[in-house]
């Protein structure tokens, strides 16, 4: 048998190792799930009073996709009349770097396309998001030209 100090000084080891793993455990899993950006979609629809839409914006087996339309209700006359703006989604990916915001193309009734449909690949082009890890939200948004 162990004397009692020795005894105590078990205990004490054996909770410090046991803590030890419990925290290594706990910082291990909460490093994997935040710089892991789960793929997936989000698929939404708005309508307000100057425009409607849908979308739905994907990003799966390391392909993003963007599909949908947006409707501008309110054309206006033009440039500067009380409604001389577009209507689009906005999208927020993840992506390798952090986020990073994109428009969907625009509806933009003064200038002659008060309907857009759309089917793209958001990280095409020199101007595409690069490196998206997963698709946050999508909101329907004014664009101002």
């Amino acid at each position: 048998m162990l004397p009692e100090k020795d005894k105590e000084f078990t205990m004490r080891r054996l909770l410090s190792v046991a803590l030890l793993s419990a925290l290594t455990v706990g910082l291990t899993v909460t490093a994997t799930s935040t710089s892991y950006a789960a793929p997936g979609c989000i698929e939404t629809s708005d309508t307000r009073s100057w425009g409607r839409g849908e979308v739905s914006a994907c990003f799966e087996d390391g392909e993003a996709r963007v599909q949908g339309n947006v409707v501008d209700l309110l054309p206006g006359g033009g440039l500067g009349s009380p409604d001389g703006y577009c209507v689009a989604w906005y999208i927020e990916y993840e992506t390798t770097s952090g986020d990073a915001y994109q428009h969907s193309p625009l509806a933009c009734g003064h200038l002659g396309r008060a309907e857009r449909n759309f089917d793209y690949d958001p990280s095409a082009g020199e101007h595409g998001v690069k490196g998206i890890t997963g698709v946050k939200r999508a909101v329907l948004n004014l664009v101002s030209l």
